[in-house]
């Protein structure tokens, strides 16, 4: 079978990987498409060189499950270095200013992270891949340029330090998709009037995935090399698990395939599910009809027909 052909037939799946530090987020995209032998492999989350932790992988048909991972907050522990700010707002850039660092009880420490709890306006990284005009804040930063990047709104469920050692402070967050541990650490320290800059961060949860659920690359490739990468996969269902599912089959499952509308119980507060088949592998993402709530309709089909 032709790759293209092979592709358009895989069902789709997701390796949990447990990136260390050093590659960066499409390092690891591309060997994943290496083992894998499929084209279409994306990452659910960038993750800097700096950073360790989970990062899922999608592939084949399960790419387009990707954006519904936006919801799920994200947790990450990372080390904040006061007394010094970086281009990069961590410690792979330049250092652009120093400052003494004040004298700081736990409890002031609390009082500052308390300014960043909830939904806040957040200015990404200049070292960032937010678009302006077209172009990637990272490339203009490269350059020499300042580019102006407009605020976001993010939400931080939880921002605590867990240990204090100055100038070292460590956090440990709980966050919504598109906030930036870096712009954090780049305004804790702006308001504590010293400047800041991560030195180490781990994503060590993003739903109820945690980091230790995944693979590291080494792993990976062994697996490759014996012929057995897919036994380190699983169905994308897996990252989904308070979404409900569908077990479909017949008749049922066929006019999914083929995009036509289908009849199913409804599920309270919900208006999407995931149709399964029977070996637990996603053939669609359901929508339910705005007229009848019995009523399911494919919004996105992943299964050939």
């Amino acid at each position: 079978m032709s790759r293209r052909r092979k592709e358009a037939h895989h069902p789709g799946a997701v390796f949990l990987v447990d990136k260390p530090t050093g590659p960066t987020s499409h390092d690891i995209v591309r060997d994943l498409r290496r083992w894998t032998g499929l084209r279409r492999v994306g990452h659910g989350g960038t993750l800097d060189p700096l950073a360790s932790g989970l990062l899922p992988i999608f592939v084949g048909a399960a790419t387009r499950l990707n954006e519904y991972l936006a919801p799920y907050r994200k947790s990450y522990e990372a080390t904040i270095l006061l007394g010094q700010a970086t281009d990069t707002d961590d410690s792979d850039g330049q250092v652009i200013s120093t400052a003494d660092v004040p004298s700081l009880t736990a409890g002031e420490i609390d009082a500052v992270l308390g300014r960043f709890r909830g939904e806040i306006e957040q200015v990404p990284p200049q070292f960032s891949a937010v678009k302006r005009d077209g172009v990637a804040a990272y490339r203009s930063a490269r350059a020499g340029e300042h580019v102006e990047i407009d605020a976001r709104a993010v939400t931080i469920h939880e921002l605590r330090a867990t240990d204090l050692e100055l100038p070292l402070v460590r956090l440990a967050m709980s966050v919504s998709t598109g906030t930036y541990v870096r712009a954090i650490a780049r305004d804790f320290g702006e308001a504590l009037g010293c400047g800041a800059h991560v030195v180490e961060m781990r994503r060590t949860r993003i739903g109820d995935r945690l980091a230790s659920d995944g693979h590291s690359p080494e792993a990976l490739a062994s697996a490759a090399e014996a012929g057995d990468i897919w036994a380190l996969s699983e169905s994308p269902a897996e990252l989904f698990p308070d979404w409900p599912h569908f077990h479909l089959h017949g008749e049922q499952l066929q006019r999914i395939k083929r995009g036509q509308k289908i009849r199913h119980t409804p599920v309270d507060g919900w208006d999407r599910a995931l149709a399964l088949n029977a070996d637990n592998e996603v053939a669609a993402v359901l929508r339910r009809d705005e007229l009848s709530a019995a009523t399911w309709q494919p919004e996105k089909v992943l299964a050939a027909s």
